[in-house]
């Protein structure tokens, strides 16, 4: 872990029961999404699958390699199960919103999936929700995003987690005073893995194999300790000389200011050694985590040339959950709405008396099971199992009901009316 170390006291495999990882999941699906209509997003939904042709503009080279594809039988075509969502509502601005009035404030729950090699400890379905605000490129837009995700996971039971901030063209600023003809496409990528790891041996052994001046050195070594809170900012700005690298610290400083209104200092670190590993991001990006996970909750960022690569020019950010990380890392779990459960028997001559208490404990937003079975015990023994707190039998018309109480034990007879 970045900020602290990894105590592990949960995680997604440990929700095993397939009802009880459902209802949970359903419970911080609608936690999130009414955080974000309260922030004034709009949901839209997006296709499973898509011709590939259409939506590989959006999608890196990994993340292609990484879809599930197979082919339409009617047109031939190559066709893909989504593997991000991003991509789809970059396309769905820039075609069906091109003229909503901006800026627009989208947001979407749903499924992904992705190829992953056995034992890689990862999901290869993979349940998200996020938020895209576009048309906005100022660092009120970043800061909106990162504080809207940092409340819907306090909504969600989350109360310990970590925003670590980087910006793109911090470290590509000093990439660009060291010039193209002496480092190649391939030595960078290398490079950036290596920092981002923060392996020193590795990043010495790089520096060694190219021909570049002392001080170029000297500061890329510094890289790995450009991570803490905002005391990070002037160390940054004594190894930089571009104005790139000066304008994306810049404009990270604003947005920190700026969190710092939605009171979220003690929830931001700045890294500046991080490299994403998505190449749509363009500007700021940001990743949430939590001290019981080893991956990232969610994570997100600007991406101003993503959507137009669909053909519309317009600036973007946004972000996107796991919902299943949200699960294992909720110390406080935010369970459906809790609300009195009543399993229903009788003999099928007392349907109409049986159908008619069913319907109106119903009506007041009780949990009601009709149950099948003659036999008291083993309706009794149905009901617990399936969670209900009350059992009633009926036991003819004008007579009062017989009410069972699962929790204590007790039983009593009553009219309708005390239910």
């Amino acid at each position: 872990m970045k900020f602290k170390k990894f105590t592990g006291h949960m995680n997604i495999h440990s929700i095993s029961h397939p009802f009880i990882n459902a209802s949970l999941r359903r419970a911080v699906q609608n936690n999130l999404m009414t955080t974000f209509f309260m922030w004034g997003y709009e949901e839209i939904t997006t296709p499973v699958f898509e011709y590939i042709e259409a939506i590989s503009p959006g999608l890196t080279g990994e993340l292609l390699e990484k879809s599930y594809k197979f082919v339409d039988r009617e047109s031939g075509k190559l066709m893909i199960l989504r593997s991000d969502i991003t991509p789809q509502v970059a396309q769905m601005i820039a075609g069906i919103f091109s003229n909503e009035p901006k800026p627009l404030r989208v947001c979407y729950y749903g499924n992904v999936f992705r190829y992953e090699a056995p034992h890689a400890g990862r999901e290869r379905e993979i349940f998200q929700a996020g938020c895209e605000l576009a048309g906005n490129s100022s660092p009120d837009a970043d800061a909106e995003i990162i504080a809207l995700a940092a409340e819907a996971l306090s909504k969600s039971g989350i109360r310990d987690f970590q925003i670590v901030l980087g910006h793109v063209e911090y470290m590509e600023g000093i990439f660009s005073a060291i010039g193209k003809n002496h480092i190649t496409d391939q030595w960078k990528d290398l490079f950036k893995k290596a920092v981002s790891r923060k392996d020193v041996d590795l990043m010495e052994r790089l520096l060694n194999n190219i021909s570049i001046k002392e001080t170029h050195k000297e500061r890329l070594m510094q890289l790995p300790r450009l991570f803490g809170k905002k005391e990070v900012f002037p160390q940054a700005r004594t190894i930089v000389s571009t104005d790139l690298s000066y304008r994306a610290l810049d404009n990270l400083e604003e947005i920190y200011t700026l969190l710092s209104y939605y009171k979220l200092e003690d929830k931001i670190l700045i890294d500046l050694c991080d490299i994403r590993g998505i190449d749509y991001y363009t500007g700021m990006f940001f990743e949430i985590f939590s001290p019981s996970l080893a991956y990232p909750l969610g994570r997100g960022g600007r991406y101003d040339t993503l959507i137009s690569r669909f053909g519309y020019p317009i600036p973007s950010v946004g972000f996107a959950f796991d919902v299943n990380s949200i699960i294992g890392a909720q110390e406080d779990a935010v369970k459906p709405p809790a609300m009195p459960g009543y399993l229903v028997r009788g003999k099928k001559i007392y349907g109409g008396i049986i159908m008619d208490l069913a319907f109106s404990l119903r009506k007041k937003g009780y949990r009601v099971i009709i149950d099948m079975h003659s036999r008291k015990n083993s309706s009794i023994e149905y009901a617990r199992h399936k969670g209900m707190d009350y059992v009633i039998i009926i036991k003819g018309p004008g007579k009062p009901f017989h009410l069972i109480d699962l929790k204590s034990g007790k039983e009593r007879m009553v009219q309708k009316e005390e239910l």
